[in-house]
Parts: C-alpha cells; sequence; structure tokens
C-alpha cells in the first residue's frame, strides 16, 4: 500500500514537473467558435489543443474604434497568466452585473441565480433580483465613481460584467485587477442593431459553458424578428418619426447607424432627423427640433414622461405640435420601476423580437392584429 502511494505520489511530482503552461498567444486560437450572424462587438475563438475558448469584445463603446479586449476561458489551465487578458478556469458561478441588460441575458439561460450584485438596484425589473435584493442575498455594489469595492469583494465574484458608456471604464477595471477579480466588457449597448444586440445572449452562453443553449434562444428571437421585418418591406406609407425629447435645454438624436433608427425602419416608419454623416449621437438646436416635431407622425422615447401633461408642463409649445394634438407620443415606459428603471432597457435588450411587434403596433396598428404593448 505504502508503495503504491510512493509510486502515486511520484507520478504527481513528475508530471508537475514536465508541465509547463503555454505562453498565451491570440494567433493560437485559429478556430473561430462563434462568428456573430448581427453583433458586431464579438467573437468566440478556439485553442483546438485544449479546449480553450477566448472571447474576443471590440470596440465596446461609441466611438472605441480598434479597442479589443480579451477573456480567456481556460478549464485545463493550459495557458501561463499574462497582464493582457482576463481569464477564468471554469465556468461562472458567482457574478456581478454592472448593467440590467446584463442580468436579462443571465436570467435567459437560467443562470440568474448565479447574480450576487448588481448595479443601480432600483432601477433593474427582474423580479429575483429585486426579491434577492430586498433579502440582501444580492448585494448593492453602487455605479459610476461610487463603487464600494469593499463589498464588492466580499461577494467573491468569478467574474464582474462591466462596459464603458463613452469610454474606457479604467477606474473601474485598474481596482478590479488589484483585487484580482476577472471581467469582462459587454458591448451589447454599442451594438447598433436590434438582433446585434440580442446576439450577445451568446457570449454569455460561453461564459456559462452552456453555448448551444444560448443559440437556440438567439435563433428563435432572431427568426420572429425577421418574419415581422420581412412583413414590413412592402408597407407603402412610412410614418415620420421624432425622438427623444430635450434634456437639460438640449436635444439629442440617435445617430443615423443607430439601434433606435434601425427598428423604426424595420418597422416600417421614417427617420425625420437623418444628416447621413454622423455615427454617434448629436445635439440639434431648439429650432430643428420643433421643425422636425411638427412634421412627425409619432414622436418616442419623450425622457421620463409618462403622460402628455407631464411633457406640456416641461414645455407648454409642445401643446401646439400636431402629434401632441392626435396623441402621437410613445414612451417606453409600460414595465418601468418605481424609481424609474425601464425593463425596454433590461430584457428589451435580448427581446428584440418583441420591441419589433411594439414598434410596428405603434406605427402600423391596422397591421397589428389586436396586438397589445408590452415596452411602450
Amino acid at each position: 500500500m505504502i508503495k503504491r502511494l510512493y509510486i502515486l505520489l511520484l507520478s504527481a511530482l513528475l508530471f508537475s514537473a514536465c508541465h509547463h503552461s503555454e505562453p498565451f498567444d491570440v494567433e493560437l486560437f485559429d478556430e473561430v467558435l462563434y462568428s456573430p450572424r448581427y453583433a458586431m462587438g464579438f467573437e468566440i475563438r478556439r485553442h483546438a489543443e485544449s479546449g480553450a475558448s477566448l472571447i474576443i469584445s471590440t470596440d465596446p463603446w461609441q466611438g472605441a474604434e480598434g479597442v479589443s479586449y480579451k477573456l480567456l476561458l481556460d478549464p485545463n489551465n493550459h495557458f501561463a497568466d499574462n497582464a493582457d487578458i482576463q481569464r477564468i478556469n471554469a465556468p461562472a458561478e458567482r457574478i456581478l452585473c454592472m448593467s440590467s441588460s446584463h442580468i436579462a441575458f443571465v436570467d435567459a439561460l437560467g443562470r440568474v441565480e448565479s447574480v450576487v450584485g448588481v448595479s443601480g438596484s432600483d432601477y433593474i425589473s427582474n423580479e429575483h433580483i429585486v426579491e434577492g435584493v430586498a433579502e440582501r442575498t444580492v448585494r448593492e455594489v453602487g455605479y459610476d465613481t461610487n463603487i464600494n469595492y469593499e463589498v464588492l469583494a466580499s461577494l467573491r465574484p468569478d467574474m464582474v460584467f462591466i462596459y464603458g458608456a463613452s469610454g474606457e471604464n479604467g477606474a473601474m477595471t485598474a481596482k478590479l485587477e488589484e483585487l484580482a477579480i476577472p471581467y469582462v466588457y459587454i458591448a451589447d449597448h454599442a451594438e447598433t442593431t436590434p438582433l446585434g444586440k440580442s446576439e450577445w445572449v451568446v457570449a454569455f452562453g460561453e461564459l456559462f459553458d452552456c453555448r448551444a443553449v444560448a443559440e437556440e434562444i438567439f435563433g428563435e428571437i432572431a427568426e420572429r424578428y425577421e418574419s415581422l421585418r420581412l412583413r414590413m418591406l412592402d408597407v407603402e406609407h412610412r410614418p415620420k418619426v421624432m425622438p427623444n425629447a430635450p434634456y437639460k435645454d438640449v436635444w439629442f438624436v440617435p445617430a443615423d447607424d443607430s439601434y433606435v433608427v434601425r427598428l423604426i425602419e424595420d418597422a416600417g416608419g421614417r427617420w425625420l432627423c437623418a444628416d447621413g454623416r454622423s455615427k454617434t449621437s448629436r445635439p440639434i438646436s431648439g429650432e430643428s427640433a420643433f421643425v422636425f416635431l411638427s412634421q412627425a407622425d409619432f414622436w418616442l422615447h419623450t425622457n421620463a414622461a409618462r403622460t402628455i401633461a407631464q411633457l406640456v408642463a416641461e414645455n407648454p409649445k409642445f401643446a401646439s405640435t400636431r402629434v401632441v394634438r392626435e396623441g402621437g407620443v410613445y414612451n417606453c415606459t409600460a414595465r418601468n420601476t418605481q424609481a424609474g428603471g425601464s425593463d425596454f432597457w433590461e430584457s428589451g435588450a435580448l427581446r428584440a423580437d418583441v420591441v419589433m411587434a411594439d414598434m410596428i403596433a405603434i406605427l402600423h396598428p391596422e397591421l397589428s392584429d389586436g396586438y397589445s404593448l408590452y415596452y411602450y
């Protein structure tokens, strides 16, 4: 018995002495595991010999051209640590979500119970998370520059899902690296199409070792969305749509190549504020905004206003426009939290098919077949 234990121990020592972790090189991941059909911000590659996979997140915020982040999933610990990458060696079991949309993707995969921390819990719609925060099984860690890193570290997350709004979240990534907590940039918000947003569920699937399930979920969403889009290709009347409302006296409109514009056009609408040049959201003058508003058949996404009365109270001039008089104003506030968080920006990030059905029902009620609005 003692001799057998000695042999096993010697074998283990010999294996340890002979096994050397291979230096990481992105070029070694030459097998494409998943190439998105619609999303522009990620791809998944594989290292055939070890079975390790690599999620590459590219251009993770507006204007981040050429910026990329890499997350290595290395279950056999084949590669040596590398300062240029984040890594985990097993599927994530304890995660922290810095955006409510992350929760929707995780929930769709049946892994919402793995969420141990969130940012901005007052603005989250997911019932499991709301209950978890109330019972302190899910912790609020703060947001922006007010992150409570003591609480964050105490949660012992395997992975933190972060995002960049208008630039790198450098302060947070530096602190996470100091704490040796892996992170990954999730850039669903930077996608320019509804299905591009939804397709990020596949990246989450890879992190949870259930990519096949994620691909099936996305495939069903894409099929329903495309079926609706194809129905709208031949509509003759395309109503004119005005987006957004002034914020602190500045009226921002989306870029021509953006999620909202694609949604409007796919649903048989016409975008009023195109300029053919902008790649990011841009401000327009109050005078230009009222010219567009006077032409609009529909007005969408009016900030926090939930009624016409609230909207007119902000600016009495709105009452004189045809779109307001005729009630063509819609906002994505049907599923709001008490603090004003909208489920449109949470589960709607995944459910492009439902958002599309809503938009068709708004712009073309004659084609909606009695459909009841969900987000608007």
